[in-house]
């Protein structure tokens, strides 16, 4: 019998992490389309706080949780 690796893990951390992902990539990505890539440069570089730097906090949980999921996978 041989197991199928995959990148994502098989648990409900592999689920969650992928939808964080997603979240997060949506609103940079809608600005990119309606405003352009030097509005969102804008918003990146600027000191505030914006929607798109949350987005990468976003982006940087749902990578944190697919990694501690395949961690978890790998110890059970």
């Amino acid at each position: 019998m041989t197991e199928n690796s995959s990148f994502f893990p098989k648990n409900v951390f592999g689920a969650f992490g992928i939808l964080f992902f997603i979240s997060g990539a949506i609103i940079p990505l809608q600005n990119l389309i309606i405003w352009g890539p030097e509005f969102v440069a804008g918003y990146f570089t600027s000191s505030d706080i914006t929607a798109e730097k949350l987005s990468l906090v976003v982006i940087g949980i749902g990578v944190f949780i697919i990694i501690y999921g395949k961690k978890k996978q790998n110890q059970i």
